[in-house]
């Protein structure tokens, strides 16, 4: 298999590429993603995918760059759009806003096959249930250290696990990348995968 440009600097989707053996290299785009709205937050995540393909292809002039790989996860609870934690202080109010209540995991996803080509951009959506949090059970997690540089201040494939009483999706796509919607768009745009 040829491989595949992550535009994404996230450890949890390059270790997700790495259970599934497909081989990639990182080239982290440097965007301002606070800078991209819109009217929507499954829009926004599509659009956030895209400018990462983008800033990509155009920092590689040197090459026809094959298979990039754009991807952005957002929460979205009560309308809005739930990001990174930048302190303890956010991950916490983050945690006792998740608390109890059924928040949405939006996922936009985009490959270039072809520098030239058009991307396949598209989106996946998971449901995701928390148990409702005490205080001990906040204070605990937030002392893990595991809310910090993730969407929603929560790893599901770590401790974070504990609060989540049910999810209606895609697992992989809480933890940040839909490994069903990637393989399907990896077949749909003829990349050889044998």
């Amino acid at each position: 298999m040829e491989t595949i440009i992550l535009a994404s600097g996230s450890p949890r989707r390059q270790e997700l590429l790495n259970s599934v053996r497909i081989p990639f290299k990182v080239i982290p785009p440097q965007i301002d993603e606070d800078q991209i709205q819109a009217e929507s937050v499954e829009e926004r995540v599509k659009k956030i995918a895209l400018k990462k393909i983008e800033m990509v292809c155009s920092s590689l002039t040197k090459e026809s760059p094959r298979w990039i790989l754009g991807v952005d996860t957002l929460i979205e609870l009560g309308g809005k759009a739930l990001g990174k934690p930048g302190s303890i202080e956010e991950a916490e109010i983050i945690l006792r806003s998740l608390s109890g209540k059924v928040h949405r995991v939006y996922t936009g996803i985009g490959l270039l096959p072809r520098k030239g080509e058009s991307v396949d951009l598209r989106s996946v959506r998971t449901d995701v249930k928390f148990t409702q949090l005490c205080e001990e059970e906040i204070e605990y997690y937030l002392m893990t250290g595991e809310w910090s540089g993730v969407t929603g201040a929560y790893r599901i494939q770590e401790r974070g696990a504990f609060f989540i009483e049910w999810i209606k999706g895609s697992y992989s796509n809480v933890v940040g990348l839909p490994i069903s919607t990637f393989y399907g768009m990896l077949k749909d745009n003829k990349c050889p995968l044998y």
